[in-house]
């Protein structure tokens, strides 16, 4: 027993101390990020260009780690397409950097610090600005409501990367951010090559007093550095930002359109135009910068005392705007307005209720339809009072008043709408007629042949949509209007209703819809504009049937004289071939089929009069066809489809047999087909014509020859019609009345989006701007023209699709990047050359190119400095608004605390006055220097400070390194 108790005091605990702790685990995975970024190892990447932090593409990895349970985000910033120098071969003769000493390759990160051609880039990250990076890793909370703010914490999370970059050899700067997101502050590390370089940060509301002048930033930079030599040369760079966010007699003249000014004051030429422009200034400032560009730091004189540091003196000037990132636009909110609309799927009647249309139906329709059965060809009282005719095609509705009364549009706004789209019911002097000839590219568009040239013409000219200025033209554009500025769907809904009453009333009354023009639909344009077109050409064919028929009850006699048109020679003819029965003269003879006679009679041979093929919309062709394909391949479908195919050919049989009596097959072949007719030569002419009929004439079943067996001897005048007008007409009535808003803008989105393109197309400054860089690949391009007409290949390929609201909603927010675009130019020609933007005005002097430049770069640099025409303009708006500003400011009571701030202020002008461009928005000074550290016999090393003084804020953001070698 006591062996065994002496046994059990043996055993103890056993701790594998080879488990990894939470923040091994965190530095592991900070080098396994570092591992598949592939940053270990010494990078020798070629040098930096000039400017070339400012414009160069950047890209970002993230990956997150995680220390414990609070996770971090790891972000890898580097400049796109920076490629890694190989490693120089030893048999290659000498580079460049083999003509340096043979000691150790500073990293690339401190080459990067003393580059003198990046200093101040205008749009960088604040880290690139700061310290002048190409690339560098930052670690920052993955929740921005938890920032690291103890010190501990910072310290340890600042200590495990510094860790993590010795383990694996990483030569980039890897940095913590601490605080709050907005402070911006972080806190670095950079090893290699046998140097530390320790990224510190100071950020402050207000600077001390020894900071706010450069002497005072040169003994805090040599205080930081402990230098053992004495005066090392320390390479100053300061920069001095004007801001111009004032601009007296400039203001934004672009005013949202007034509809009641649109009707009244303007005229029907705007309002039959797409609104352009942005509603407020899209170019909010203007940063002027003056800079003395790496200088010695006994060069320029600034202290508590004095200060020659005035802008008129630095050679170099720069300027940058600051713009809206997407200010509204009446365009494209005008455009999305409407596709919203598209996605709606009520009918009228649910929009404006039953009683509303109950009441314009019983008003419009019923009555319409019961006087017009009633009453006398004299109008009566009440339709005199009713309709307002100003001539004798007028056509307003009665139910206009009531409509204005119930509707959404007022009745004083409802009624010029409805003479725009219908001028012609307004007589004689019509205020918007519509253009003679259509086409697909506008009037104000092709003016001085500007656009004639260019190759959004053809494609304007190739999209499936309405004739421009047209009735379907002038509906979506008003609708866009409706629909922004009178109501949305509801006036939208009401709009559409009116419309409809109207072409219901025009084909009662048969008279042709304007805007539409004649003829058969074509097919290569727009549903919509095929119905319109459909219901015109039933209108045309009512009227000359309607007319014939009228004329044959008249005087049977002169409608057989004008309907046959025989000549003498036809009728002494006759008279030679004797009398016939009454059942077997001819009818509905049209002409002399040249010299051919009918084979069994030797009669000549005539061309009836037929009927004309039935047109069809594009809707119906497709139903047609897909009718055709149900029938199927077996003998009872075959004959159907035989049968619906040969209706137009059974037609012509009868009129061929009314027309000429005792006529064969072989006869009407020889007219209406001549190569299936093989004749045979006669010498005699007196004789009948010999010949057969085609091999394809004479297959046993043939269509041909049933059709002929069944064909009687009817005239076209009395066979059953081919095309029912009557019928398509009322089809068409329905297809439209039946269609909500939604439904409708759908048919009209190729049309407005075809509007939009003209409408920006009139901007011809758009054919010199640079293209934003807001816009997608591949869609970024050079100049605005490109990317414009990539805008409109991509409409036509839509328009001749079925409609896709999710997909004109892509297009439409191209269009919005283009006309923000356009709207900045604008503005900014507007300030700078002092003249209201013009669209007709071309870039061709240094100011208009300045503009360009402004819009293109992120900075600007002002060609002459501060003596250089653009200098000389800049000036004057700082001037003017600095005047104003007094004009405002000019009071008796003055805040105290005022006098610090201006007294700090005046020292950026001469001999303590205020600078001709008033009070510096931001102060920036950069200094760098190359020395041993931290002993005299070490390495020389970079040192770098940048220091910042804004209105709020004051920043020192410093790299200093050592050489770790013999520390």
């Amino acid at each position: 027993m006591e062996t065994q108790d002496a046994d059990d005091q043996e055993v103890f605990e056993i701790v594998d101390f080879t488990t990894a702790s939470e923040w091994e685990c965190f530095i592991a995975a900070v080098e396994e990020a570092i591992h598949e970024w592939r940053l270990s190892g010494e990078r020798q990447l070629l040098p930096l260009s000039k400017g070339q932090l400012a414009t160069a593409k950047w890209s970002e990895r993230t990956v997150t780690v995680k220390f414990a349970d609070f996770p971090f985000k790891m972000t890898h910033h580097c400049i796109i397409n920076e490629g890694v120098e190989s490693p120089p071969d030893e048999s290659e003769p000498s580079t460049e950097y083999e003509n340096e000493e043979e000691t150790e390759r500073l990293p690339q990160a401190l080459d990067d610090l003393m580059n003198r051609e990046n200093d101040f880039p205008a749009r960088a990250h604040c880290l690139v600005r700061w310290y002048g990076l190409r690339e560098f890793v930052t670690i920052s909370p993955s929740n921005q409501n938890h920032p690291i703010i103890c010190p501990s914490k910072s310290k340890l999370l600042l200590s495990s990367v510094t860790i993590a970059a010795n383990n694996t050899n990483c030569q980039v700067p890897l940095f913590v951010q601490v605080l709050r997101p907005c402070e911006k502050m972080y806190l670095g590390v950079g090893l290699g090559s046998g140097v530390r370089t320790d990224y510190d940060m100071v950020h402050m509301r207000r600077p001390p007093h020894q900071c706010t002048h450069l002497a005072g930033l040169l003994d805090v930079f040599r205080s930081k550095l402990q230098c053992t030599v004495t005066s090392p040369p320390v390479l100053v760079s300061v920069r001095f930002t004007y801001v111009l966010s004032e601009w007296p007699h400039t203001l934004w003249t672009q005013q949202p359109p007034d509809f009641d000014a649109t009707l009244t004051e303007v005229g029907f030429s705007d309002l039959g135009k797409l609104p352009f422009g942005a509603l407020s200034d899209p170019v909010s400032e203007l940063h002027l910068s003056a800079t003395w560009p790496c200088v010695s730091e006994d060069v320029l004189v600034d202290s508590d005392v004095y200060s020659d540091l005035n802008p008129g003196s630095a050679p170099l000037w720069t300027a940058r705007l600051v713009t809206s990132a997407s200010p509204p636009c009446l365009l494209s909110e005008y455009l999305m307005e409407f596709l919203h609309v598209c996605r709606n799927t009520q009918s009228v009647s649910q929009i404006l209720g039953p009683d509303f249309i109950q009441d314009m139906d019983d008003s419009a329709q019923y009555s319409l339809a019961f006087d017009r059965l009633t009453e006398s060809s004299v109008p009566g009282l009440s339709k005199i009072v009713g309709r307002v005719q100003h001539g004798s095609k007028g056509t307003k509705q009665s139910s206009s008043a009531q409509a204005g009364e119930m509707g959404p549009i007022p009745l004083d706004i409802l009624i010029p709408i409805l003479n725009y789209l219908f001028p012609d019911a307004e007589g004689e002097e019509q205020n918007a007629p519509y253009p003679s000839t259509s086409s697909q590219v506008p009037e104000w568009i092709v003016e001085d042949g500007q656009v004639g040239e260019h190759p959004l013409k053809a494609l304007l000219s190739n999209m499936k949509s309405s004739g421009a200025d047209g009735l379907v033209w002038r509906l979506a554009v008003v609708l866009c209007h409706v629909i922004h500025s009178l109501g949305g769907l509801p006036a939208a809904a009401h709009l559409w209703h009116e419309v409809v009453l109207e072409l219901r009333f025009r084909w009662d009354k048969t008279i042709l819809v304007p805007g539409i023009g004649s003829g058969s639909p074509d097919l290569a344009s727009t549903l919509m504009h095929q119905k319109l077109q459909m219901l015109n050409y039933c209108i045309t064919r009512r009227k000359a049937r309607e007319q014939s028929s009228s004329k044959s009850s008249n005087d049977e006699f002169e409608d057989e004289d004008e309907f046959y048109e025989c000549e003498e020679e036809m009728e002494e003819e006759e008279k030679s071939n004797g009398s016939r029965p009454s059942w077997d003269k001819p009818e509905g003879r049209l002409k002399r089929c040249g010299k051919l006679r009918l084979i069994k009679t030797n009669e000549q041979l005539y061309v009836p009069f037929t009927q004309e093929p039935a047109p069809m919309t594009e809707d119906k062709l497709e139903e047609h066809a897909d009718v055709l394909l149900r029938l199927g391949t077996d003998n009872v479908g075959s004959q159907l489809r035989a049968r619906m195919m040969s209706a137009s050919l059974l037609s012509d049989m009868e009129s061929f047999k009314a027309a000429n009596p005792g006529a064969v097959l072989e006869d009407f072949v020889r007219w209406y087909s001549p190569r299936d007719w093989i004749e045979e030569a006669s010498d005699d002419p007196s004789q009948p014509p010999c010949g057969s009929l085609s091999a394809r004439m004479q297959i046993p079943g043939n269509m041909w020859k049933e059709v002929w067996n069944s064909a009687k001897p009817v005239p076209a005048r009395r066979q059953k019609r081919l095309f029912d007008d009557t019928r398509e007409a009322e089809q068409v009535l329905h297809w439209l009345a039946s269609m909500g808003p939604g439904a409708m803008c759908s048919h009209l989105q190729p049309t407005i989006l075809h509007a939009s393109l003209c409408r920006l197309v009139e901007e011809k400054i758009l054919f010199s701007l640079p293209a934003p860089s807001t816009l997608p690949q591949p869609l970024h391009s050079n100049t605005l023209a490109t990317i414009l007409d990539m805008i409109a290949k991509r409409i036509v390929r839509l328009s001749k699709q079925p409609p896709d609201t999710n997909k004109y909603v892509e297009v439409v927010e191209q269009i919005a990047e283009v006309e923000a675009c356009i709207a900045r130019a604008q503005s900014v020609r507007h300030k700078l050359l002092g003249d209201s933007p013009s669209s007709n005005s071309s870039f061709s002097s240094p100011l208009e190119e300045l503009v360009l430049r402004l819009l293109d770069s992120p900075e600007v640099t002002l060609d002459g400095g501060p003596r250089g025409p653009a200098a000389a303009v800049i000036r004057k708006l700082f001037q003017q608004a600095q005047r104003a500003s007094m004009l405002v400011d000019d009071s008796p009571q003055e805040n105290p605390s005022s006098h610090n701030d201006r007294r700090t202020s005046l020292k950026s002008g001469t001999s303590g006055t205020v600078s001709e461009l008033g009070r510096p928005a931001g102060r920036e000074y950069l200094l760098r220097t190359l020395v041993p550290a931290p002993t005299p016999y070490s390495r020389p090393v970079p040192h770098r400070m940048f220091a910042v003084l804004l209105q709020n804020e004051f920043r020192l953001a410093g790299s200093y390194s050592q050489d770790t070698t013999f520390c």
